[in-house]
């Protein structure tokens, strides 16, 4: 935990202590600093001395929200366990738990006399309840996805809300209604795919879309439009399956199955994101969940195989050999399993990355693997006895993604630092950084003949590279709400909206 000096700029104390994520902050009525940790707990500090007065086992472990109220007595937290607790912070019991509630809890906010609490949900509510019952008041419906973030203003009358439908709404608390809705735009692409022949890449993103893109005109080919929330993950079918085009994995919960005609087939069974899908050669389906599990389907059917169990945590990646009798995932849980898919076992649990890992690859030759952490570190990985023979200090902030070249020369990954990097895959040596992005990278991917690497950002763009150069080829962006609308010699515009008309399209001045 830092504290700053607002009017220099300066840092003013730095203190440690949490031995994992720190979750939350915020000043006690009393001056002293309130912090919460995924080491489950709660500490208090003198903000003069620096010196911690507290510490707190509140069993904090994902909380996703965690809010304060004002008289300094009471601490709340929401889960993505489906729980909102109260707990006294001067001995750190639970002293209350909200009823039925059945959706994960994204934000907490008291009112000003702690009467009430204000939460925002995964099921795109607005709940407001009373502290000292436990009643729910009221249940504001407006948004379509998810609600990030909700405060209350201080007369307790009005209520704002944000939510990742791209809007900001702001309510009456005694009418139950919105009283205005502000707009916004998002696009961020979160998965890349190139199809086995390379003339096709897809994307998905957070506009719940999936594009085909041309890569001989390098446009749009075709939407795939049914997810109801972002699509998180795309990947093509093994080439030899001919009336199959595609799988996505979604924050809806579900997998499509796409048809070359763009119909799709949905297959239901996770309980909460789909975060990554992948198929194997003998025409399974594997996906990775935020409800901690991994399943196997018959696509064709839509039937579940089968549910790998063992994960402690959100699974982000899976992955299958080259041969597809052997399945990694990769997990919140710091850890990666690899999985015999034939008696459904887990061979061995691979430790070692100090935080989640988001991705997992096999090179192509099936007897290696490749992890990337929010550790900022890659570990190489003996696929057969678990060792790890190496690990690259890779990035200055987490890496997202990483993917092996066909011919298994080069590994190429990417990170919220805005880069992509060229590794080396046999010795571990850096290669080349590609930089050209302006926001966290997201997701790439390589074409089967290794000439192109394809990345996708924070910033909406795609970004296509020539793979020996280094060269950015091209860049690609979804259409945006005001793409070609030419605002020159246009009047009543100020600068601060030319400005944001320019990034969501337009042109001119």
């Amino acid at each position: 935990i830092r504290l700053w000096n607002i009017s220099t700029g300066q840092l003013y104390l730095v203190l440690p202590g949490h031995t994992n994520n720190v979750t939350f902050v915020t000043f006690h009525p009393n001056g002293q600093l309130v912090t919460a940790s995924t080491d489950n707990t709660v500490r208090l500090w003198n903000i003069q001395t620096g010196k911690c007065l507290e510490i707190l086992n509140i069993q904090i472990n994902w909380e996703l929200a965690i809010a304060l109220s004002h008289d300094g007595q009471t601490l709340v937290t929401g889960s993505d366990g489906n729980a909102v607790k109260f707990w006294d912070i001067s001995t750190g019991e639970c002293i209350k738990i909200l009823p039925d509630y059945n959706s994960f809890v994204w934000s907490i906010a008291f009112s000003t006399d702690d009467k009430t609490i204000v939460t925002g949900s995964e099921d795109h509510t607005v709940k407001i309840w009373d502290v000292e019952t436990g009643e729910c008041l009221q249940t504001l419906h407006e948004h379509h996805q998810r609600v990030w973030l909700v405060d209350l203003h201080p007369n307790n009358q009005t209520l704002m809300s944000i939510s990742e439908d791209q809007t900001i709404k702001l309510w009456d608390i005694s009418s139950r209604r919105c009283l205005k809705t502000l707009k916004g735009y998002s696009n961020w692409i979160l998965s890349l795919s190139f199809s086995p022949d390379g003339q096709t890449l897809a994307s998905s993103s957070q506009d719940q879309k999936v594009r085909l893109w041309d890569m001989k005109t390098e446009k749009c080919s075709l939407i795939l439009e049914g997810h109801d929330n972002l699509v998180s993950s795309v990947a093509f079918a093994p080439q030899h399956i001919q009336d199959c085009l595609l799988a996505s994995g979604s924050d809806d919960n579900t997998i499509k199955v796409w048809n070359h005609q763009g119909e799709f087939q949905t297959l239901r069974g996770h309980e909460a994101w789909v975060y990554s899908v992948a198929f194997s050669s003998i025409e399974i389906l594997a996906s990775a969940s935020r409800d901690c599990t991994v399943k196997l389907w018959d696509w064709r059917t839509g039937e579940c195989l089968h549910t790998l169990v063992g994960h402690q945590n959100r699974v982000k990646f899976v992955s299958f050999n080259p041969d597809s009798t052997i399945l990694v995932s990769a997990s919140d849980d710091k850890t990666i399993k690899i999985w015999d898919v034939n008696n459904l076992t887990c061979l061995q649990t691979l430790t070692g990355h100090e935080d989640q890992v988001d991705c997992v690859v096999f090179h192509p030759n099936g007897n290696a693997l490749a992890s990337a952490s929010c550790d900022k570190t890659i570990k190489f990985w003996d696929a057969n006895t678990g060792e790890c023979v190496d690990t690259l200090q890779a990035h200055t902030h987490r890496i997202r993604a990483i993917a092996y070249s066909a011919d298994g020369q080069i590994l190429a990954s990417c990170s919220d630092d805005q880069t992509v990097k060229l590794w080396e895959a046999n010795t571990g040596k850096h290669l080349r950084t590609l930089s050209g992005h302006d926001k966290a990278v997201w997701t790439i991917a390589i074409s089967p003949d290794n000439c192109t690497l394809a990345s996708g950002s924070e910033d909406q763009t795609i970004k296509l590279w020539d793979m020996q150069t280094g060269e950015c080829i091209k860049t690609l962006r979804c259409t945006r709400p005001y793409e070609g609308m030419n605002i020159s010699n246009t009047t009543g515009l100020t600068s601060a909206q030319k400005t944001i008309l320019k990034s969501l399209g337009a042109v001119g001045e």
